[in-house]
């Protein structure tokens, strides 16, 4: 029989035996009564959690501490009237243990938190469905009993906070003695027995994958601790059903020394995919490992520990991780960048290593850059030209697209092969390196070689796009001069020429769009580039060629050397078709999607518009629309330049975890020194060492080293 309203008030709250809070109380445990429909229960204890999260604001009951939030001394007036009234306490037991008798616990214990193993796009697209599609309540599931339990964010912040003794005296309190069904928390005990079972033997069977297995340590198949998991599970779970407590202790260390053992599994192979090449599907199979073995491990805590309290406060823990784990099942982001990032970061690394042959360090490499992409310029010029024809063949929107594609990519393959530059290649490989340099000195007070980095990148970079423009002018003048002696008229009539200028103009056209449209292109076949060359190596396709049968003929020497000649220029071939057919095919794109989409690339652009001026002649150098035009090219190679190298720089220091507090004095130390020394961004010192003028630590020196 239920205490009377001023009985209950009287004892749990002195200070304000008559507060509405209490009489709130009194009547939600004398309510507390299994019935035969489990809707109706499951609302009952969501009421009684209702009042503990929001409930009215109360003054401090007896046994709390000084400044504790409204919900813990909700939770303490709670405990205390359980402890107070043992019929109440029966109440709530016998309505805890039923519902939790009648609930599924693996979806909560087993699932929440967990990818499942279905795959990157599997879990993607479950996610996308439960965020976006309504879901019917599930009343037979602890996960949707939890989640309507403690529904705000904010209750996992109190939830946190709640004293180990609290949570002991809780799940003491509702524990009847001398009842046959006096423990409601016996249900919970053989959910979470079941739970580690099914996860013993899903992390078994992942670990045991082909694509894992074959890049794990040698071991025999027995000797595998993924192989040996769901049978040391089997072993503790028949020790605790025996209730033997040495049995337990030593199965359940057995048990945590095979988890340790399958975690130094997971780093070896993580460590042969950074070294041999990333795939998504390993990467997100060995997420699943990773986080199915820190749910079993948790698990193995709690049905472990022989402590009482210990064991209350450490299920209050893990309810808490699981609260924030079913908050974060609908985050999108969060399987995309986890499952994404190691993959990004060696296909950021792939395109830094390519990057580092576009940076010199001397004045030969300098003069040799110039040279180089002058070579560069020279192809380009015919680039351009072809470009003209193609347009003026009128041909279907698809074909145009797909021979100014091969236009493109041509010209770039050729000048890989050839061992010419073009300068807006450039930008999206070497961010990746000044991202390495930023990684390695992140921290650190010494910042000079980053300084060096930086100046080193900056002046390549104007030398290939001086080698590039300075040679694409007089190529394209000559090509002209030809064409005009053997047709008696210029390259481009009157009304193309009039358009070429036009569509340079920096403020009457698209210029600075479809610039920045082309920088972003031009980023994107790095990112091409270096997927390729991971996927090559990932593929094993460079040893697969060296020893290829071909080589009984041509002799092993030759496949060898077929191998060397791949394995260098995947990654190039690669990002060279790819931006070949990204800017040929974007305008086409543009035209099937009713967007007047352009690309604006400074080399090519450069041709073009000598080509235009070579139809006027020189008086065109007096005309305002050439000189808006000169003024859009230099736009272009902005644009070109900036966007392409910053979202490289963007993704890869974000791929390499710099954080902005690291970045912040990398960037000051740099810009002082190209304000105190300017002249080594833009030419190489006489020396082959560089000496640094400016800032370079990234704090001030101590009080006794100045």
């Amino acid at each position: 029989m239920s205490p009377t309203v001023e009985l209950f008030g009287k004892t749990v709250l002195p200070r304000g035996p008559s507060h509405r809070a209490v009489r709130r109380l009194h009547e939600l445990l004398s309510a507390l009564e299994p019935g035969p429909e489990l809707a109706r229960d499951v609302e009952r204890l969501v009421q009684l959690s209702g009042f503990v999260r929001s409930g009215p604001s109360i003054p401090e009951p007896e046994g709390s501490e000084p400044g504790e939030r409204q919900p813990l001394l909700r939770l303490r007036l709670l405990v205390n009237a359980l402890e107070a009234f043992p019929e109440l306490a029966a109440r709530c037991s016998a309505l805890l243990g039923s519902v939790l008798a009648r609930c599924a616990g693996l979806g909560l214990l087993a699932r929440t938190g967990v990818p499942a193993d279905r795959g990157l796009f599997g879990e993607t697209m479950d996610r996308l469905s439960r965020r976006f599609l309504p879901e019917p309540i599930e009343v037979h599931d602890l996960a949707e009993l939890a989640g309507r339990m403690f529904p705000a964010k904010s209750d996992l912040t109190w939830l946190a906070s709640v004293p180990p003794s609290l949570s002991g005296r809780f799940a003491a309190a509702v524990v009847v003695h001398g009842a046959t069904d006096g423990n409601p928390w016996a249900p919970l005990t053989r959910h979470a027995e079941d739970a580690l079972a099914l996860i013993g033997t899903r992390v078994g069977g992942v670990g045991l994958y082909d694509a894992i297995r074959v890049r794990s340590p040698v071991v025999p198949l027995r000797g595998s601790p993924f192989f040996q998991l769901p049978q040391a599970t089997t072993l503790l779970l028949a020790e605790l059903s025996a209730q033997n407590p040495p049995a337990v202790a030593q199965a359940a260390a057995d048990c945590q020394t095979l988890v340790a053992r399958c975690h130094d599994t997971v780093a070896a192979v993580t460590q042969n995919l950074e070294q041999f090449g990333v795939s998504v599907d390993v990467v997100y199979r060995l997420e699943l490992i990773t986080k199915n073995l820190e749910r079993y491990a948790a698990l193995l805590e709690r049905l472990s520990d022989g402590d009482p309290t210990s064991r209350a406060d450490g299920a209050r823990r893990l309810l808490v991780r699981l609260l924030q784990a079913r908050r974060k099942e609908r985050d999108l982001g969060e399987i995309v960048v986890g499952n994404l990032h190691l993959l990004a970061r060696k296909i950021i690394e792939r395109a830094g290593e390519t990057g580092e042959h576009y940076i010199t360090s001397n004045r030969r490499d300098y003069f040799g850059m110039f040279l180089s992409a002058g070579g560069g310029g020279v192809l380009t010029a015919g680039t351009a030209a072809l470009k003209f024809l193609i347009s003026a063949g009128h041909f279907a929107p698809f074909v145009e697209g797909f021979l100014a594609s091969s236009n493109y990519a041509g010209t770039f393959v050729t000048m890989q092969f050839l061992g010419f530059t073009l300068a807006t290649k450039q930008p999206s490989m070497t961010a990746a390196a000044l991202a390495s340099s930023m990684h390695v000195s992140a921290g650190q007070r010494d910042l000079s070689g980053l300084v060096t980095m930086t100046a080193r990148i900056t002046r390549s970079q104007l030398a290939a796009a001086a080698g590039n423009i300075g040679a694409v002018i007089p190529t394209s003048l000559a090509f002209n001069a030809y064409y005009q002696h053997k047709t008696g008229h210029p390259f481009l009539d009157e009304e193309g020429a009039e358009h070429m200028l036009a569509s340079l103009h920096p403020t009457h056209s698209g210029t600075v769009f479809f610039a920045a449209l082309t920088g972003v292109l031009l980023w994107l076949s790095s990112v091409a580039a270096g997927w390729l060359e991971n996927w090559a190596v990932y593929r094993r396709l460079p040893e697969a060629i060296a020893q290829h049968r071909i080589g009984r003929y041509v002799g092993r020497r030759t496949t060898a050397w077929a191998s060397r000649v791949f394995q260098h220029n995947v990654s190039g071939f690669g990002g060279n078709v790819a931006a070949g057919f990204l800017l040929g095919m974007t305008p086409v794109i543009g035209k099937f999607l009713g967007l007047p989409l352009e690309v604006r690339h400074v080399t090519l652009s450069t041709g073009a518009l000598t080509l235009a001026a070579a139809e006027r002649g020189f008086g065109i150098l007096r005309e305002p629309a050439f000189h808006a035009a000169v003024l859009g090219i230099f736009v272009v190679f902005l644009m070109n330049l900036t966007v392409s190298f910053n979202l490289a720089l963007a993704v890869a220091l974000r791929a390499r975890e710099v954080s902005w507090r690291d970045r912040v004095p990398m960037w000051l130390s740099i810009f002082i020194t190209l304000a105190r020394s300017p002249l080594q961004f833009f030419f190489p010192p006489q020396s082959a060492g560089e000496a640094v003028h400016g800032p370079v630590t990234s704090r001030p020196p101590d009080v006794r080293e100045r």
